[in-house]
């Protein structure tokens, strides 16, 4: 590998198929993109679990030696896990010091330690952190604070929010990966992943919910202000159309699945028809079927979006993406039955890539995180040298709405100070276009 360029490998585990991504990225900053990129079938998952671990195996190894090279073995990367078995809980939180003192990281460290205890007691380790926020920050009173750090206090007092899968369901992809002589960088929440790949800045500031439909299971994640207020995941996707479609029409899988791929290209008969093999199936019966299924979809996200309790702040709607809104007639029914805005969405389209689909989403998101962070850090002094601490408190009013609203515009402000900065890094990477 040159010593010019920053390396990442970003390896995207799905249902149906494995996704891994080769990029690259000047040690300047000012060129981007992807170098290789393969997709591999395999059977190894069933609902997000290992079903199959021969099968896994097998299916990574096959997409490792279609893309590594002597000069650039993989032996690093990054991948995202989620499915139903991805918790979500948000707990307050407070600690007290003896006397005042100025709030610094170590405190805010003390904080999360505490959120932690909280929501897991004694079995803080069996658990992995996918994501977390830090909101409705407080010190001695009701008035939530932009930034705590550098202020001088007794107490000091958050919401904290985390995304976490257990560390068994970890340990078993990370030994599939160990064997095969691959240690991992960074594991992200893959509906997370799938929004970063997908979702310009200025959609995931004004609110949107983004809805990833897969082959096995269904994401939405509530986004506001850039960040996370609530996900959540069923086992509802791809592989429940092609049951339906097995059971009820009395054909083979194969020939159900495909059936899906002739409505996702269009391939329609003339006179109304899909034709496989020396059958002959009316259209009409087809939509009903692909539509009673896609009705639990509508139920699921409109449900999650209600419970969220931000069911007033999506300003830019539902955006889908998941390679299964490529069926005729599944955006639409979204779109009819939701009530909100929606939309369909490709991947953020990078250098390298030709032909994008929606199934693209979390494994462009995976390599976009990665090179953000890697942006990031090596930025952190100028940014450092050009930040100023905010020091003026915001009061709050006595409402919920109020509160809500002082929390979406104060939510994890360290970030949020990007957008003053000269090159936020959506706005650089546009420019590497």
């Amino acid at each position: 590998m040159r010593d010019d360029v920053i390396r990442k490998v970003a390896l995207d585990i799905g249902n149906d198929s494995i996704k891994l991504l080769i990029g690259e990225m000047s040690s300047d900053f000012t060129k981007i993109a992807v170098t290789d990129y393969v997709k591999v079938k395999h059977n190894g998952l069933r609902k997000s679990d290992i079903y199959d671990l021969h099968a896994l195996s097998e299916g990574i190894r096959t997409a490792i030696s279609k893309i590594e090279s002597i000069e650039s073995p993989i032996t690093r990367l990054s991948v995202a896990l989620g499915g139903p078995r991805v918790g979500s809980s948000t707990v307050n939180v407070r600690i007290s010091f003896e006397e005042e003192k100025i709030i610094n990281e170590a405190d805010m460290e003390k904080l999360l330690r505490k959120a932690k205890r909280q929501i897991f007691g004694e079995n803080e380790d069996k658990f992995k952190i996918l994501y977390k926020e830090v909101y409705n920050k407080k010190v001695d009173g009701p008035r939530i604070i932009k930034q705590p750090i550098g202020m001088e206090g007794k107490e000091l007092q958050a919401d904290v929010h985390f995304v976490y899968v257990s560390e068994d369901y970890v340990r078993q992809f990370r030994d599939v990966l160990y064997a095969l002589g691959v240690d991992i960088d960074k594991i992200y929440l893959d509906s997370y992943a799938s929004a970063k790949g997908t979702l310009d800045e200025e959609t995931r500031k004004m609110g949107v919910a983004h809805v990833d439909i897969g082959y096995g299971s269904t994401s939405v994640i509530i986004l506001k202000n850039g960040k996370v207020l609530y996900a959540k995941t069923k086992s509802l996707g791809e592989l429940h159309y092609i049951s339906d479609l097995s059971i009820i029409l009395k054909v083979p899988r194969d020939m159900a699945e495909e059936i899906l791929l002739k409505l996702k290209s269009k391939t329609i008969g003339s006179n109304e028809t899909v034709t496989c093999g020396t059958k002959k199936i009316p259209l009409q019966q087809i939509k009903d079927i692909i539509a009673a299924r896609t009705n639990d979809i509508v139920d699921f996200i409109t449900e999650t979006i209600d419970e969220s309790g931000f069911n007033g702040l999506l300003a830019r709607g539902i955006v889908l993406t998941g390679g299964t809104v490529d069926i005729e007639g599944v955006a639409e029914q979204v779109s009819n039955k939701s009530g909100y805005l929606v939309r369909r969405m490709l991947p953020i389209p990078l250098k390298g890539i030709k032909n994008s689909f929606y199934s693209d989403a979390t494994v462009v998101g995976i390599f976009l995180e990665d090179m953000e962070r890697e942006y990031k850090q090596n930025t952190e002094s100028i940014k450092e040298a050009n930040m100023q601490i905010p020091r003026k408190d915001v009061v709050r009013e006595n409402s919920v709405k109020d509160e809500v609203d002082v929390f979406l515009e104060t939510i994890d402000d360290s970030r949020s100070k990007e957008k003053e900065e000269k090159f936020g890094f959506f706005r650089w990477l546009k420019e590497l276009f």
